[in-house]
Parts: structure tokens; sequence; C-alpha cells
């Protein structure tokens, strides 16, 4: 493989600080949903759902922009803390 083979696809939206005040932990879990989310738009043709942080809203809406697929991500009504949020993503379109 070359050294192109190799590079960012995508902003991950963390330029301006937007991390900051989380752990590395917590920093590597935003990021892990975001490759898990990748992968299913990208094998997955049909619908799926999956629960997803807050923190990361605008990133998964970035992340779906201009993917040809309907989705919606709301607050998870019987989570008071308003951390968790469910996606729901829909079948790929022409």
């Amino acid at each position: 493989m070359s050294e192109s083979d190799y590079g960012m696809f995508r902003s991950f939206g963390i330029d301006h600080g937007e991390l900051q005040d989380m752990s590395p932990q917590q920093c590597f879990v935003l990021g892990y949903e975001l490759a898990q989310i990748d992968g299913l738009l990208k094998h997955s043709p049909t619908s799926f759902s999956q629960p997803g942080h807050a923190d990361n809203q605008e990133r998964i809406r970035s992340s779906l922009d201009g993917q040809k697929r309907d989705f919606t991500l709301t607050y998870m009504v019987d989570d008071k803390s308003e951390t968790w949020m469910w996606l729901h993503v829909g079948p790929k379109t022409s």
C-alpha cells in the first residue's frame, strides 16, 4: 500500500476544543461509536437503530449528512440525564 492509501476521510469536528473536558476513555468511546455507525452505513443497506451518546450528536448528524438515508436522533424518553439518544437510520435510497 502506498502512503496515499491512508488519511482522514472526514473530520471528527474536534478542532475547537469540543472534547477538552473529557477523559481519554470518553474520547475513545465517542470515536468508537462513530466508527461503528460508519461501518453500519457502509455495509448495511437496510435500516438500523442503536443508542448513541448525546455528546456525539453533532458528529453523528455530520456523519449521516449526504448518505441518502433518512434518520432520526432523539433523546431517550426514560433517560432524565439526557446523556443517551436513540438513532434510527432508514434504508439506503438511490
